[in-house]
């Protein structure tokens, strides 16, 4: 299933998981950034997860992630990081 709960088809049109490399790691994590209001938790989470920032304030509503791989030690490890 894809992220909105929709089967995902393969290459041949049969119904099942959809081939991602990003499935192809040595360990995942899964982190969760909480703190109080305004301090600046999803500008962190883009800046590291995808290296920019913008100084424009919108406030987090809900929940909001970021998927980063990195290796360590010849080791591939995915990064789930939410913020609350």
């Amino acid at each position: 299933m894809d992220l909105y709960g929709k089967m995902a088809t393969t290459q041949d049109g049969k119904f099942g998981q959809k081939e991602n490399s990003d499935q192809n790691f040595d360990y995942m994590f899964k982190l969760l950034i909480i703190g109080n209001s305004s301090v600046g938790k999803t500008s962190f989470l883009f800046r590291y997860a995808d290296d920019c920032f913008t100084s424009a304030f919108v406030s987090t509503v809900g929940i909001d992630f970021k998927v980063k791989t990195v290796y360590k030690n010849d080791k591939r490890i995915k990064l789930q990081i939410w913020v609350k």
